[in-house]
Parts: structure tokens; sequence; C-alpha cells
């Protein structure tokens, strides 16, 4: 089993929280690089090395369309490169640019993996006594993903077996995705019904009712709170007491003092924690497996 899978749902919601957040809220390109660093590392040992090299096209065409739009409509700075219908395409939009397309794709592997990590039974776990109503909503909406894509292929199989495709031509192929689509849509309906209407007569959500659960917090789990913890309070404190990236109007890098290093390292350690622990559980299989 994955490190990152067996943690407790606590532990794992609250790291996936912290980097998110400070992906996503602190405009820095290195924090931005190291983020998409974790986020690859940590999606390539969940899902799996194929799985990645199959996304890798479109994550790079994403990319690439981000890096590119934002100096077509941003004109800001001080470094035009050269002009467009009039319009100035300056060095530093195409810099923060490209920051934004790597801070997306760094926000959308740790996506992938909080979906991978996360389960709906975790999701429960964590919300069924505080909020019953949004856990259902939410784990229900994450199972209906692969459930849908799923039942998109036998409504279509089911279909091709009838007889219903039997031409190539645009039309007859706009008229097969509209069939699935109509078919799909009622099946999910019955299906969130039929959900809502066992959950409900299981007592879910009732005052006072007990969720039945077979996570327990460890002594190891309680280290890894003790380390995300810590980095993230080194990392804020070093944001407060330091200087900001600056991308506009022109690009200025804070001094690599005592702050800013801390919380680079902080970050760095932040999001390779996963990797560092399946890598540490790696060397100690090794060692065992010598003594044998």
């Amino acid at each position: 089993m994955i490190q990152i899978s067996a943690w407790h749902p606590l532990v794992a919601a609250v790291y996936f929280l912290s980097v998110l957040l400070i992906a996503m809220f602190h405009a820095d390109p290195y924090i931005a690089a190291l983020a998409l660093l974790g986020g690859v590392l940590c999606a390539v040992k969940l899902e799996g090395g194929r799985r990645f090299v199959r996304g890798l096209g479109w994550h790079v065409g994403l990319f690439v369309l981000v890096a590119v739009t934002n100096p077509l409509f941003s004109h800001k700075g001080v470094t035009p490169l050269f002009f467009l219908n009039g319009n100035p395409i300056t060095a530093e939009a195409l810099q923060y640019g490209v920051y934004l397309g790597v801070m997306l794709l760094a926000v959308l592997y740790w996506f992938q993996c909080f979906n991978s990590v996360m389960s709906e039974d975790k999701l429960l776990y964590l919300l069924g006594r505080i909020a019953p109503k949004l856990s259902l909503l939410v784990s229900s909406a994450l199972r209906f993903v692969p459930m849908l894509k799923a039942q998109a292929v036998r409504i279509r199989q089911a279909q091709t077996a009838m007889g219903l495709y039997h031409t190539d031509t645009w039309t007859d192929k706009l008229k097969a995705v509209a069939r699935v689509y109509s078919a799909l849509i009622t099946w999910a309906l019955e299906k969130a019904i039929d959900t809502g209407a066992s959950m409900k007569a299981r007592g879910y959500g009732l005052p006072g009712r007990r969720c039945y659960s077979l996570y327990t917090f460890r002594g190891s789990d309680a280290f890894t709170a003790a380390m995300i913890v810590t980095a993230d309070a080194v990392l804020l404190m070093a944001m407060a007491s330091g200087e900001a990236f600056r991308f506009y109007p022109s690009v200025a890098a804070p001094l690599p003092e005592v702050p800013y290093v801390a919380a680079l390292t902080a970050f760095a350690v932040l999001c390779l924690l996963p990797f560092i622990l399946e890598v540490k559980e790696g060397l100690r299989w090794t060692y065992y497996r010598s003594k044998i």
C-alpha cells in the first residue's frame, strides 16, 4: 500500500489542504515549481507511470495555452517584446503566464492525488457528523465520475448491438451521442434518488447516530501530522516576515535571505513528504530483505 493512502483521513485532508492553499494563493514561481514536482511524483506513485504519460499531452497543451494566452490579454510590464495589433506583448506578462501554467498543472496533479487518496468512506468519516448532507453529496459526486464513464461505455455497447450505429456520418454520430447522453442522465438521476432513499432508510444524518469506522489515529499519523504542522508554521512565519515575489511592473525576486530560504525549504519538505516517506519505506524493505 502507498504510504499516503494509509494515512488517517484527517491527516491526509490537512496535508492536501495545506499544499493546495499555499500553491494557489502564494504567487511565487519557485513555490509553484515545487508544488508541481511534488504533485507529479505523488501522482506517478499513486496512479502509475502509464496513466501519467497518457495524460501528459493534455497537461502540456493546457500549460502552453495558459502561458500564451496571458500576454495576449494582459499588457502590464515595462519590457515589451513586440507589438500585436498595437498592444505590447511584455516579458513580464509572458513570465506571469508561465507561472500560471505551472501553478495550474500543480493544482490539477494534487487534485488527482486527492481524488485517489480521499475515498468516499474517508470523506464520510470526516464530514459525516459536521455536514452529513454535504459529505453525502461530495462523496456521491466523486463516486459517480467513474460510474458514469463505465455506464456510458455499457450504454454505447448495448446500442451498438441493437444496430443503431450503422453509418459513420456526422449526423449519426451526433444522434448517437445524444442517445447515450439522454440514457446516461436518466440513469444517473435514478441512481441518485435510490442512493438518497437508501441512506435515509438507514438513518443517515439523524441526531445521535454513530458512524462505524475502521480508521484509528496511530503513532505514525501523529508523527506525520507534526511534520505537516511544523512545515506549515515555518512557511507561514517566513512568508509573513519576508518579501513576496513580484511580477509587475517588473519582475523582482526576494533576496535569498533566511526567511525566504526557510519558506522554500519548508514547502519543499511539505510537497515531497509522501515521496520521502515512500523512499524511506523502500530502503527499510530492502534492508530487511538483505537480512533474510
